[in-house]
């Protein structure tokens, strides 16, 4: 129903707990199931101004009340100063308010349970630290049919519409490559006035002519863990699934596993221009393909290809 991107809640490094565990400590705990980053469009904010949180605990004896700290917090969420359990009760519910959210805007909090309340000598599936954020902005649709080709015509051409996060520095292929994926990704953009440097900050949401660049992964990727300098295309970075899949059809050779040369200090090894092109290629990256028959690629080619941009003006 949520058109979001799920992150598990995160432990603050420089977070420190009291040394001394009482023996009736109750292990409390955010449980890691809870969305920590969503991106909600209005209608879907619309049913969406009040939220639940699920608050565990190791130790279900009693009735407990364990405070909820609010380390930082936009003024908007409205935060239960506790999670409340009934004894036998290993996980409850909180609710949080989040009325009147601005679109294109990331609201913010931070919150954690009281120390003597946690207990960081046991491992669980969750922190005692909770970290959320939200946004409210449309997927506008910018691109109709873009045409991806591979250099080598390893495989036959595909096709995908894409979208822009209205007012973010963020993009998304649909089913890109025919991989099922829908590709989110940013633009390391151009300095106007320097044109050897990068830079996201470079970026402008109301100039298009800044929306061009280096092309830099946003989601479904993981940097090479041996230190490379590429990228893997991933169905899911976080239990380390990679992509794989056969772009024209399971008869044929598949692809076990691809990734791509990372370097966005310039349009060398990756580019895309959103504004397309009449005459060459809007998007440019170099793959490095594993076949599901065990041959590999070598480096090689893939391009993306539209006209323009749609006209959003109107919407």
């Amino acid at each position: 129903m949520v058109a979001a991107v799920f992150t598990a809640c995160s432990d603050d490094d420089n977070y420190e707990w009291a040394n001394k565990v009482a023996d009736d400590n109750p292990g409390a705990y955010f449980a890691a199931s809870n969305k920590a980053s969503e991106i909600l469009t209005p209608d879907e904010y619309a049913d969406h101004q009040k939220f639940s949180l699920t608050v565990k605990r190791a130790n279900a004896k009693g009735n407990l009340s364990v405070p909820i700290i609010v380390d930082q917090a936009d003024p908007v969420f409205a935060i239960p100063a506790t999670a409340e359990f009934k004894d036998g009760e290993t996980e409850t519910k909180v609710e949080i308010g989040c009325p009147n959210l601005e679109t294109k805007k990331t609201y913010k909090f931070k919150v954690h349970l009281a120390d003597d309340m946690t207990n960081p000598y046991v491992k669980t599936d969750g922190s005692p630290v909770f970290n959320y954020d939200v946004l409210v902005a449309r997927w506008v649709k910018v691109v109709d049919r873009a045409r991806f080709v591979w250099g080598k015509s390893e495989f036959a051409n595909t096709y995908s519409d894409i979208y822009w996060l209205e007012g973010q520095n963020r993009f998304r292929i649909e089913n890109w490559l025919g991989s099922g994926i829908d590709m989110q990704f940013c633009i390391v953009a151009q300095d106007k006035e320097d044109e050897s440097k990068y830079s996201l900050s470079n970026f402008d949401a109301n100039d298009r002519s800044t929306w061009h660049g280096a092309f830099m992964p946003y989601d479904h990727s993981l940097m090479d863990p041996s230190g490379g300098s590429y990228w893997y295309l991933m169905n899911d970075p976080n239990t380390e699934d990679y992509a794989s899949w056969y772009p024209d059809g399971e008869d044929k050779t598949g692809i076990s596993y691809v990734n791509f040369w990372y370097d966005i200090t310039s349009e060398d090894y990756s580019s895309v221009d959103m504004r397309g092109s009449s005459s060459s290629f809007a998007l440019y990256l170099i793959p490095y393909i594993y076949y599901s028959d065990g041959n590999q690629s070598g480096y090689t080619y893939l391009y993306g290809y539209w006209d323009s941009m749609l006209d959003t003006s109107s919407e």
